[in-house]
Order: C-alpha cells, then sequence, then structure tokens
C-alpha cells in the first residue's frame, strides 16, 4: 500500500510540474512577444502599401526568427528543454484561440495568433517529482508519528476545558480590541457593550473597511453598516460622490463623470476605450461625454475639450 501510495504521489507531482513548467513558458513567450511584435510590425506597416500582404509576409519572417527561445524558469531547474513557435500569425481581424495578442496601430488595432510547443527535460521532471514524493512522505510519517503522541497523552481533566459561554465571550473580546488604536486617534470616542460585540466579530477586511468609513467622517453605526456591506460600486452623480462598500466619497466633477462613462462602457460590455491618436478626435464618444457633463452641470472647459 505504501509502494501505491509513493507510486501516485509522483505521477501527480510529476504531471504538476509538466503542466506548471510548460504553462510558466508559453506564459514569458506571450510576454516577450507582446513587448516585441508592435516594436518590429508597426514600423514596417508604416511603410507598406498592402498593409495585408506586409502582416502575411512578416508572420512568415518571423517564424523562422522564432525558433529559438530562451527564458527564465521560475520552478527549480530547467525542465523545458526547449520551446518551439510552431505557427505565427498576424492579422488585422480578431483571431480565435487562448494564444493571441493584440495592440493599436493607428485607428485600428492589430492581432496575432501564436502556436508552441514544449519539449521538457524528463530526467529532471522524474529527478525533482522523486525528491517532492520523498519529502511528502516524510511529512506524512510526521504527522502520523505526532499524532499517534497526541493520542497516548494523559487526557486532561474535563472540567479544566469547560468555558461558559460568558467566559467564552469575555475573552474573545479582549483578544479582539483591535479598535483601540481608533480611540488612540480619536475616531472612536465611546462605545455601547453592543458595538463592542459587533466589532470584536468583525473579520479583517470588514475592519478595514470600519476604518475607512471613520476617516471619511462617518459615525459609527454608518461606519459598522459599511464594514458588513456587499462590495459594490455606485455613482451618485446629483451628489457628485461614489459610493465604495457603503462609504461615501465626494470627486471633482469632471474625473467623476469621466469615470462614471468608464464603469458605464465597462457594465455594457463595451471593449476597453483607447484614446484616439493625435489630430484626429473621436467625435462620437466625444458628443456623448459633451452630453453627459451638460446633463450633470460639468465644467464647460472640459465640455468644449
Amino acid at each position: 500500500m505504501n509502494y501505491l501510495k509513493a507510486l501516485v504521489l509522483f505521477l501527480l507531482i510529476s504531471v504538476v510540474l509538466i503542466y506548471l513548467s510548460g504553462q510558466n513558458a508559453k506564459q514569458q513567450l506571450m510576454m516577450t512577444l507582446a513587448e516585441q511584435l508592435p516594436q518590429v510590425v508597426n514600423p514596417s506597416l508604416n511603410n507598406a502599401i498592402d498593409e495585408s500582404q506586409e502582416l502575411s509576409r512578416m508572420s512568415h519572417s518571423l517564424l523562422d526568427d522564432l525558433h529559438d527561445i530562451t527564458f527564465v524558469s521560475k520552478l527549480p531547474g530547467d525542465l523545458v528543454a526547449s520551446l518551439t513557435v510552431t505557427e505565427l500569425n498576424l492579422s488585422k481581424i480578431q483571431l480565435s484561440g487562448s494564444d493571441t495578442l493584440n495592440w493599436q496601430f493607428g485607428n485600428h488595432a492589430l492581432y496575432a495568433s501564436i502556436d508552441s510547443s514544449v519539449h521538457f527535460n524528463y530526467w529532471l521532471v522524474a529527478f525533482w517529482a522523486g525528491a517532492f514524493t520523498a519529502v511528502g512522505l516524510l511529512i506524512d510519517y510526521l504527522f502520523k508519528f505526532i499524532f499517534k503522541l497526541q493520542t497516548n497523552r494523559q487526557k486532561v481533566p474535563i472540567p479544566d476545558l469547560v468555558m461558559t459561554a460568558e467566559d467564552k465571550l469575555s475573552t474573545a473580546i479582549e483578544e479582539s480590541r483591535w479598535f483601540d488604536g481608533l480611540k488612540q486617534q480619536g475616531l472612536i470616542k465611546c462605545l455601547t457593550a453592543q458595538q463592542e460585540l459587533q466589532l470584536a466579530s468583525l473579520k479583517e477586511q470588514q475592519q478595514c473597511w470600519f476604518s475607512i468609513a471613520l476617516k471619511q467622517g462617518l459615525n459609527i453605526e454608518q461606519a459598522l453598516k459599511a464594514a458588513e456591506a456587499d462590495d459594490a460600486l455606485c455613482f451618485d452623480l446629483a451628489n457628485q460622490q461614489v459610493i465604495i462598500h457603503g462609504v461615501p466619497i465626494r470627486l471633482s466633477k469632471t474625473p467623476l463623470l469621466y469615470y462614471f462613462w468608464y464603469a458605464k462602457r465597462k457594465f455594457e460590455a463595451e471593449a476597453a476605450y483607447l484614446n484616439p491618436p493625435q489630430g484626429k478626435p473621436d467625435h462620437k464618444n466625444g458628443q456623448q461625454l459633451a452630453k453627459l457633463m451638460q446633463q450633470y452641470g460639468g465644467h464647460q472647459k472640459a465640455i468644449r475639450s
């Protein structure tokens, strides 16, 4: 049975190492190409008569240059022997597939689809899988040994383990007085017993939101509601503020309306907005923004822009 456990653990670790190292290699390849492809392709297209024909030519040319890819592994040892780019397609039309890139060229986007194959140093995979298997079996043995020691100890008398609900509550409050620092800052002046119990039960992230709410000028009850609120972002344009996790934050009109417009595009599942090239204003979206700013009393200078 122990041999079977070791074999299963060895095979599982081997599969995980191969998967992680392969994904790491492909991720580094995509990061490298995302940085270098625009630097190579865009200047060439600037002088091209037919962009589609030039993209096709560059696809074949770049494929020949990308056979030998070097990268630094984030995993122990060089598990990847080589990474080969088997296919590279450049296009002005969006391509399907998981390994795709896109970037901006002029007033339209360019797309790249990359296929690659990874070859592994299987003897290194076997070495590290064996090492991790040995460590895992050792840890499993130690846990069993410690558990056996615990069960053999003399049991503690039951009366010494019994605590009343009042004792537990008192201990929890004493151990959870994380809000004493807020008292020293003058953000909390006095608390009722019920409020102390609520504060003691807050989780770490809720404590952060409670502190933020107090620093934004909310009272104790309002800050407690904000701490227990859901993660949500609301725009209150009439009152010139955003409400984040129940905490209102006042903003200047122009940034507030821009943030609202970007959030509205995201909510309506529109593509991320890219600023137009200099000298080529985006009249359609500009009119939408100007109308929004006029509706909510935006600054005239921002509307004219």
